[in-house]
């Protein structure tokens, strides 16, 4: 038993001290990173309920073979390709939900890298539930290709919400006590989940229809993104941190 918890935890713990490691200016609070993580694993519960509820009481399913659609010269059943969007849609929400719950109050989340660091977190714990459910399935060769692709695959589609609900927070702190100070807020944490669910859809729908080198070229391309909007919050916050000091 101890091994096979050890074959899905692993790699979930090592691509956390990755993220974790990425940036290196400022300490973080390392058990409010195991919260998240833990936390992440409930939001693959959450998911889980989710998506069956989209199953069953919807049109939309995994088999639905019919009606087709033609893209591009490829025939598509639109209800089995509308049920993985949906799929991203929820995932992403069961993530955000934590990352609202635990950090968005918090003193931790002070500048936009945060967010994108507990999001990764959160997904990485997300992705870590998951691989107990394909270890069981289709056993460890799976689990193994997983941990290379899915795992960062699915902190790679967070990072865009986890800016936008950080640049969301620094906004509320920034808006003047009025009666429309939330609106921006809120639909700034509105636009992060979007771009994020849209882009797990995508790669969800790729994997359906059997797109896979197109699913893998998108992962690549969400690193990128990854990598640039990091490195952007990061600049963000040495100025931030350096102005404070001048100040």
């Amino acid at each position: 038993m101890l091994p096979i918890i050890g074959i899905v935890l692993v790699p979930g713990i090592l691509w956390g001290w990755v993220f974790y490691h990425a940036q290196r200016y400022k300490k973080v609070y390392l058990p409010l990173l195991l919260l998240l993580f833990i936390g992440g694993m409930g939001s693959g519960l959450l998911a889980l309920v989710l998506n069956h509820a989209v199953e069953k009481y919807t049109l939309f399913w995994p088999n639905a073979l019919w009606p087709q659609i033609i893209v591009f010269g490829k025939s598509i059943p639109l209800f089995s390709s509308g049920f993985w969007f949906f799929v991203g849609f929820n995932e992403e929400c069961a993530k955000l939900l934590v990352l609202l719950a635990v950090v968005y109050p918090s003193r931790h989340l002070a500048e936009v890298f945060d967010g994108i660091l507990y999001a990764a977190v959160i997904s990485v714990g997300f992705a870590t539930l998951e691989n107990f459910y394909y270890l069981d399935q289709y056993g460890i060769a799976v689990v193994a290709t997983r941990t290379v692709i899915t795992v960062p695959a699915h902190a790679f589609m967070s990072v865009p919400m986890g800016y936008y609900v950080a640049k969301s927070r620094l906004l509320l702190e920034l808006t003047d006590a009025t009666k429309f100070r939330f609106y921006l807020p809120m639909l700034t944490i509105i636009q992060g989940w979007f771009i994020s669910a849209f882009l797990h859809g995508l790669y969800d729908f790729f994997l359906s229809v059997g797109m896979e080198r197109t699913a893998y070229l998108q992962i690549v391309v969400m690193g990128g993104i990854s990598i640039w909007l990091s490195r952007v919050a990061l600049r963000a916050s040495r100025q931030q941190n350096y102005g404070d000091s001048t100040a």
